[in-house]
């Protein structure tokens, strides 16, 4: 059969506006929101930036004004006047287009962050950038990816870096298993085909740090060296100074006797890139993209660079002979036999982070002696052997109803009370936390669902057992929220979304019978509405709750939430004022909103939330242009049928959008970033697989 694989033979605009799709969004984002429908919009009209009397400039194809609107809201540009704004023809491939093109002023702007639970007691915060930004990351990434990828390859420590621009965006035939990235394979490495395109960039070396560790290089470091001595670096995305690419591209003294003369230079361009997107701010960049993870991997490439020199120069020790150090993102492996060249590498390795104004985690530093196997592989080890004991599946002979040779026949049973009590074991033993081994647990329940079903798909009718079938994804089901409970994180209940439409989706289209599928269904019910009620509801937890939330949207209109129950999941009453709440940010009122949709019951909760978008616009109407929540919220409401045309109405006029022009912001694309009519968790989670790129 031949192998049907699409590569990336992609019109020049759609490879311009690439990265927006695939390197601007966190991975932690709820399911429901992607960049998908804003990318339409920038490849359709080969939106780019340019310069124009010495100005940067925005520019797209249109023989008229009907978009002109939507640039204005997206870069702030002023309305159609000689000094800022032309029109011009453009020969492209033998054919003629209008250009329309705009002065940008030059503002900084405010990215929309969210927080997520990262420890016990603290919470990290992501950011989603600015529409405008995003498309500045996409021309950064056109006009300067071949530098990148050159300051990306200095290091002899790092194994997670891009090391060219990925060329395939889609593996359609299934059957080419050896070929195409497995299920936890997060992003497109090294001549490896993928179902989506997961990042901008191939990369070397490991796509997983649990990849390394099981590695030949980590074996042979083992083999060669007695000790590993782990060390990480603290706080490190929030602690960047932007201002230290220009040091790690062209050498510390140099930038800054030289600062004035840098501006047009690769490593000034970068640093003001993530500047500017965040606020102006110079100390510590935004968190979850994976332009940030570049960012920071060219600063440490060059720390890496000054390590390794220093230690030859100053103690004649050689890495690979005396040493060998591996540095996953900000994570640093040190495999050493002597005491003193661990001494050397921690001393001048938090010199020259203490240069970038970084530093070592003194909690992090961990030494390990030969046999070097951490309590976190250890656990993992005795994980998968419970799992393999405690999930039985078989394959018997038995006859065929057809008539001929016996068949094959897929039988199996969990031991749910075993394997919850070797697990709870096997943490125990290993001297870990649950959140150590959470994702690779759900991981693995997921595979061994996935298998499950497509071997009693291959059953004959006859001989499929769905009563059978049915005990067993209960009993999966209770093990994995019975473990998602101790440690309820976003990573996590991505896991355990995944695992819901799995089985919901497998149900439907095996048509079990009612009664069954009302069992399993009815406890997966119960259980994430029992877990929405036990989650604290503030700020840190709220896109695990969304998650949740869209999970129990997935099993359909005999189990809906109540409205009652859905403002208490939010965390918001709705029928008295409280001023002391903070306000609803826009992940939460899009779901919600998706969840409700035009359903009479929840008449109420439809008008709470548009009263919170009012006075979200009304708070902020400062920062109309700059923040970059209130434009994502602007754009995709317009399109979203759940809400009243009033609001549209309202929320434009505050653009200055005339009314008999309003229109074009819904019809530009059929969506912009909530995909309202049509959303599909399935599909959305299959998306999002790709993008798990750290």
């Amino acid at each position: 059969m031949k192998n049907k694989r699409r590569r990336l033979k992609l019109d020049p605009k759609a490879r311009y506006q690439r990265p927006v799709a695939t390197d601007i969004l966190p991975f932690e984002v709820p399911p429901s929101f992607s960049n998908l429908g804003f990318f339409s919009f920038l490849a359709k009209l080969n939106v780019k930036i340019s310069t124009w009397c010495n100005s940067q400039t925005v520019r797209w194809i249109s023989d008229n004004n009907q978009y002109d609107d939507i640039i204005f809201i997206l870069f702030g540009t002023q309305k159609q006047d000689e000094k800022n704004f032309r029109t011009y023809p453009e020969k492209v491939d033998g054919k003629t287009y209008l250009i329309r093109e705009s002065i940008i002023p030059p503002k900084w702007t405010i990215p929309f962050n969210f927080r997520i639970s990262h420890k016990e007691t603290s919470f990290r915060q992501l950011s989603v950038i600015h529409p405008k930004n995003q498309v500045f990351v996409a021309d950064f990434y056109y006009k300067n990816s071949s530098e990148l990828l050159y300051h990306c390859t200095k290091s002899n420590f790092s194994i997670r870096f891009p090391s060219s621009v990925a060329k395939t965006v889609r593996f359609k035939d299934r059957l080419f298993y050896e070929k195409k990235g497995g299920y936890q394979d997060s992003i497109e490495e090294v001549e490896r085909e993928y179902e989506g395109a997961g990042s901008f960039f191939a990369y070397e070396k490991y796509s997983n740090i649990f990849k390394f560790y099981e590695s030949y290089v980590y074996l042979n470091a083992e083999r060669k060296f007695r000790t590993l001595l782990k060390l990480d670096i603290s706080s490190c995305f929030d602690s960047i100074y932007t201002h230290s690419m220009t040091w790690a591209t062209v050498g510390q003294e140099f930038a800054k006797e030289n600062i004035q003369y840098l501006k047009s230079m690769f490593g000034s361009k970068f640093d003001k890139l993530l500047s500017e997107m965040n606020r102006g701010e110079t100390n510590g960049i935004v968190i979850g993209p994976e332009f940030s993870r570049i960012f920071a991997e060219i600063i440490l490439q060059d720390v890496d660079r000054k390590l390794e020199k220093m230690l030859l120069l100053n103690h004649n020790i050689t890495n690979r002979v005396d040493y060998e150090i591996f540095r996953y993102v900000d994570d640093y492996f040190v495999f050493y036999s002597s005491e003193d060249i661990a001494k050397y590498v921690k001393q001048h390795l938090s010199e020259l982070l203490k240069e970038v104004k970084l530093t070592l985690s003194s909690e992090k530093t961990k030494t390990y002696d030969r046999p070097i196997i951490t309590p976190l592989t250890i656990a993992k080890n005795k994980i998968s052997d419970c799992l393999a004991r405690r999930i039985i599946t078989n394959i018997a002979q038995k006859e065929n109803p057809d008539g001929g040779k016996d068949i094959n026949c897929f039988s199996v049973k969990v031991q749910k009370n075993s394997l919850i009590t070797e697990f709870k074991t096997a943490i125990k033993e290993s001297d870990i936390q649950y959140k150590d081994v959470l994702n690779y647990t759900l991981a693995a329940i997921e595979r061994k669902i996935n298998f499950i079903f497509r071997k009693f798909k291959s059953n004959h009718n006859d001989h499929k057992n769905y009563k059978e079938l049915a005990q067993a994804i209960l009993s999966l089901i209770e093990f994995s929220t019975f473990i998602y409970a101790a440690q309820p994180r976003v990573n996590f209940t991505v896991r355990l979304t995944r695992i819901v439409s799995i089985i919901v989706d497998n149900f439907h289209e095996l048509k079990v019978d009612p009664e069954l599928k009302d069992q399993v269904f009815k406890y997966i019910f119960d259980s994430l509405n029992r877990h929405i009620k036990h989650t604290p509801h503030d700020h840190f937890h709220e896109v695990e709750i969304l998650y949740l939330l869209l999970a129990l949207k997935k099993l359909g209109r005999n189990y809906q939430v109540t409205e009652e129950n859905v403002t208490k999941f939010i965390g918001i009453e709705i029928n008295k004022k409280d001023d002391s709440r903070p306000p609803m940010n826009y992940f939460s009122i899009s779901v919600c909103l998706l969840y409700i949709r035009n359903k009479k019951k929840y008449n109420k909760l439809r008008m709470f939330l548009e009263n919170e978008i009012k006075n979200k616009f009304l708070d902020r109407k400062a920062y109309l242009k700059t923040d970059a929540e209130l434009i994502i919220a602007m754009l995709d409401l317009q399109c979203c049928p759940f809400i009243s045309d009033e609001l549209k109405k309202e929320l434009a006029s505050y653009y200055e959008v005339e009314e008999n022009r309003r229109s074009f912001l819904s019809e530009a694309v059929p969506y912009w970033f909530t995909h309202w009519e049509e959303f599909d968790l399935s599909l959305a989670l299959d998306k999002k697989r790709a993008c798990e790129v750290y």
